[in-house]
């Protein structure tokens, strides 16, 4: 059977303390014990900050579940269950991941836990996914144990507090050592950039943006170093699958392109991206943005600051660049069908807008206040859709809610077209 993991229905929770009674069961019958008789009630678990439950599919039989709660700021697992039929199914694994998971979107640095540190499905199984031993408590952490204590559970074995990190530095700093260990030498810097480091960023949705730069363009040798650390990394964030984006360039392929040179056909870039997976492609001149963008704005992460590596782009050469991804919106935005891609088309081209009309490179978020602002009274409509289309990215919109399709592909259209005929040639 395949274990398919979601949000708990409020027609779950009545069954889920007895499943909790059960799934205890496999304490006494390892030696383990007495632990003290459930008392979790389903109205706790109405007023848990996320409950979670796993069912065997296709039969919706729900077989485990996790309870989660917020404890001085951070997520906090209070309780995971699996039912003792569904015992060495991956039911566990898989409703911690999605924990994990909840924790990062709900913009939690940590996920913590109390458990058993010596019993196998407990101390040992968390370490495995790795969580760590917490023994400086924070108030809310100590009075949990506090209130363990008095419930009999330290009887029963020593208990220990653990923490996973599932936030974006924690990501960020899982990738870092990851990529110096596999570049070594080569490696000259690596810098984190974009919403992250802006100001809007929304861990829900935002991506997470990384350049590196090597001494020599990438190759086969680099694409299979990097590889498996993208996945380690992957596989230890579940929260963050799909949104880890991490260009990588060799020096000279900047100086040669940032010199204002055509690409070479050894100007070679390696990235993965959302939506696509880990490859070699030959740099374009648009890349400069990247660059300039990184060199103005980026956060070490490794190596010197990326000012004093990577060469100024001039002005001119920047517009160039962004004009020519303008050119290509208009076909782009054909693809963008789901409310959440119309929502980044329609923050993308009010950015281009204000970094080609007004000279000026914002964050998505200011620059939909920006041109919103600019257009109310003679675009009223634009305004409105700016507005709504920040509004979804920023403010938790649903996948389910319904797109504007025809609007936002009209607005980049638009939006496109007069920016690049701005840019003509009076003739």
């Amino acid at each position: 059977m395949t274990t398919r993991v979601r949000p708990a229905r409020s027609d779950d929770l009545p069954g889920l303390p007895a499943l909790e009674a059960d799934a205890d069961t496999i304490f006494a019958e390892h030696g383990i014990g007495p632990i003290p008789p459930v008392a979790t009630t389903t109205a706790e678990l109405a007023q848990a900050a996320a409950v979670l439950v796993a069912e065997d599919a296709p039969a919706p039989e729900v077989v485990g579940f996790a309870r989660l709660e917020v404890v001085d700021d951070q997520a906090h697992l209070e309780q995971l269950s699996v039912h003792p039929r569904a015992r060495r199914r991956g039911v566990g694994a898989a409703l911690l991941d999605a924990s994990a998971t909840w924790a990062a979107h709900a913009g939690h640095d940590a996920l913590t836990l109390s458990t058993f540190a010596d019993v196998p499905w407990n101390g040992p199984f968390y370490a495995r996914h790795g969580f760590e031993p917490v023994s400086d408590l924070t108030p809310g952490l100590a009075a949990l144990r506090d209130t363990e204590r008095r419930l009999g559970l330290d009887e029963a074995g020593r208990r220990v507090v653990m923490r996973r990190g599932v936030g974006a530095w924690a990501v960020l700093e899982d990738l870092t050592r990851g990529l110096v260990d596999a570049h070594g030498d080569g490696l000259v810097g690596l810098w984190v950039h974009g919403s992250l480091v802006a100001g809007d960023f929304t861990p829900a949705r935002s991506d997470l943006d990384v350049l590196v730069a090597l001494r020599e363009a990438p190759g086969e040798q680099a694409l299979a170093a990097a590889a498996p650390v993208l996945a380690s990394v992957e596989a230890a964030h579940p929260g963050w699958r799909g949104r880890v984006e991490v260009e990588t360039v060799g020096l000279p392929t900047v100086a040669s392109l940032v010199g204002g040179r055509h690409p070479a056909a050894d100007d070679v870039i390696m990235r993965v991206s959302p939506g696509e997976t880990l490859h070699l492609l030959p740099a374009t001149r648009h890349r400069v943005l990247t660059w300039a963008t990184v060199r103005g704005r980026g956060r070490p992460l490794a190596g010197p600051p990326a000012a004093d590596v990577l060469p100024v782009v001039p002005d001119e050469q920047l517009r160039r660049a962004l004009l020519a991804h303008v050119r290509d919106w208009p076909e782009w935005v054909e693809d963008m069908r789901p409310v959440g891609a119309q929502s980044y088309a329609v923050l993308s081209a009010c950015r281009a807008w204000c970094a080609v009309a007004e000279g000026e490179q914002l964050s998505k978020r200011a620059a939909a206040d920006r041109l919103a602002d600019r257009v109310e009274a003679d675009r009223p409509a634009d305004a409105a859709l700016a507005r709504w289309a920040r509004d979804w990215w920023y403010a938790a919109g649903r996948d389910d809610d319904p797109g504007r399709f025809e609007e936002v592909r009209d607005f980049v259209v638009r939006t496109c077209r007069a920016l690049l005929e701005a840019d003509a040639p009076t003739p």
